[in-house]
């Protein structure tokens, strides 16, 4: 028989009225939701006072607790993914990139195996965050690792990942951007509009030839002026695509999130924490694809003042969507959880607490903080033991 693990007596962070309940696991699903369930041969985790609701589901991270994604070393990925469920994260797309097309194959390549690891927190895939964005708004990349779209380029990349690349993002803008990302759709994958200086009108020409999703809205794309619209408005208004927002309070303005929110609301908007290495460890100094950074507050800087990402955690962008955005934590799930899940096309599995959806489960205590997660049926952490 499965084993199975009985939560008992949380309060339910689902759509509507929170209810108190129980929600019992078997193997890796959710079997069951109610109130006073009977397992006499579970093992039971004590919820009281404490808010369940889906794992959160991180679709753009480069690594943290110490740990890198730009790497060809499978243990970096399995070290991150045992430890980030301490921020309730319980999967996550592999955001990566290698210096040029041969090394990047080879990343590929060496974290494929990571793919659907059993344990800890799950890699969902992989997220291409380029090669093929604008060097205008390159951001923290080294613009020798950029290049123009080339579908063929793509179509080896999908082809060595074993077809598990789930996200790629690319600027519109760019000579035969419009054809790769008809090819990325092709495959499955997300494409995502991302480091770009479009226009507005390019950038629905993005929509129509398959963006689906936006990769951190307002950061490293051109701002909207009051004669262009940009890239920023063109995701706002199109009402089919999601878009990602990083709620450290660095990144973007807590009032330019709201507004944002306004536009995206519930359904459209996807928490991302954009972590590097450093996130969550306490240090000051890293590395992001070969430059060196500091921190100043939430954010990672290089020494020119460009931000590289974020290290604040996911448990902590979750708290600030609910301040910052004036929501509730089950809507707060739904941004953290639910629609990431989408993005990284395993809503039939994850991002929902429901019966017949993997167990993954945060529980956070009465400050929302991280009490305890559980992966796939397995409490794998717990605060203090």
């Amino acid at each position: 028989m499965a084993s199975r693990l009985l939560i008992r007596n949380g309060v339910l962070a689902i759509q509507g009225r929170p209810q108190r309940g129980d929600v019992l696991c078997e193997g890796e699903r959710i079997v069951a939701i109610g109130r006073d369930i009977a397992a006499a041969d579970a093992e039971v985790l004590d919820a009281t006072g404490m808010t369940l609701g889906p794992g959160f589901v991180d679709v753009h991270v480069h690594g943290g607790g110490g740990f890198s994604f730009f790497t060809k070393n499978p243990e970096q990925v399995a070290s991150y993914a045992d430890w980030a469920p301490r921020n309730g994260v319980t999967s996550f797309l592999i955001s990566t990139l290698g210096r040029d097309a041969e090394e990047t194959e080879m990343v590929l390549n060496g974290l494929r195996p990571m793919v659907g690891r059993p344990g800890a927190a799950e890699p969902l895939g992989f997220h291409l965050e380029g090669p093929f964005i604008n060097p205008v708004r390159k951001g923290a990349f080294d613009e020798r690792m950029l290049r123009t779209p080339i579908e063929e380029e793509f179509g080896r990349y999908q082809e060595t990942s074993g077809g598990l690349i789930r996200q790629v993002t690319i600027a519109p803008e760019l000579p035969w951007a419009l054809d790769v990302i008809a090819g990325v759709r092709h495959t499955g994958a997300i494409p995502a509009m991302g480091h770009t200086d479009a226009t507005i009108e390019v950038a629905r020409l993005g929509f129509e030839m398959g963006v689906g999703h936006v990769t951190h809205l307002f950061n490293a794309m051109r701002p909207i002026h009051q004669r262009e619209g940009g890239p920023i408005v063109a995701a706002l208004m199109e009402e089919a695509v999601t878009c990602e927002l990083i709620c450290d309070g660095a990144h973007v303005a807590p009032d330019l999130l709201r507004l944002a929110y306004r536009s995206l609301g519930a359904t459209r908007t996807v928490i991302v924490t954009d972590n590097m290495t450093i996130a969550g460890t306490g240090s000051t100094t890293g590395s992001f694809a070969g430059s060196t950074v500091t921190t100043e507050g939430a954010a990672a800087k290089r020494e020119d003042g460009t931000i590289v990402g974020s290290v604040a955690t996911m448990d902590q962008h979750f708290r600030n969507a609910i301040d910052f955005l004036g929501i509730e934590p089950a809507t707060a799930f739904r941004l953290c959880s639910t629609n990431p899940a989408r993005v990284a096309g395993a809503s039939r599995r994850k991002g929902v607490l429901d019966r017949g959806f993997d167990a993954d489960i945060v529980l956070l205590d009465r400050d929302l903080q991280v009490a305890a997660t559980v992966c796939r049926g397995a409490v794998v952490f717990r605060r203090g033991s």
